[in-house]
């Protein structure tokens, strides 16, 4: 009886490693995708926050009558964008 215990022990010892493998496995996967789906390189993390931004923003303003704002709004994100392009640009020493 002891030795079953111990085989069973055993088993469960070697399906909880396996699962934590195959967890860390998806974990790699997951990040390697959305790694792939982001925009790459330095534009791209200039461009993604304020886009975001923008999307939602120009999604709620015409519920409440806010599209000049929106569009002013809109106008002022471009030209964050290019600045922070601008500063990644002068600062990165490729």
């Amino acid at each position: 009886m002891s030795a079953h215990l111990e085989e069973l022990a055993a088993r469960k010892a070697l399906l909880l490693s396996r699962l934590r493998l195959e967890r860390m496995q998806v974990a790699l996967y997951a990040g390697e995708l959305r790694e792939s789906l982001r925009p790459a390189g330095l534009i791209g993390g200039a461009v993604a926050k304020p886009a975001a931004a923008v999307a939602l923003l120009e999604t709620i303003a015409p519920l409440f009558g806010l599209q000049r704002l929106a569009r002013w709004i809109r106008v002022g994100v471009v030209g964050f964008v290019l600045l922070r392009i601008a500063r990644n640009w002068r600062r990165d020493p490729q």
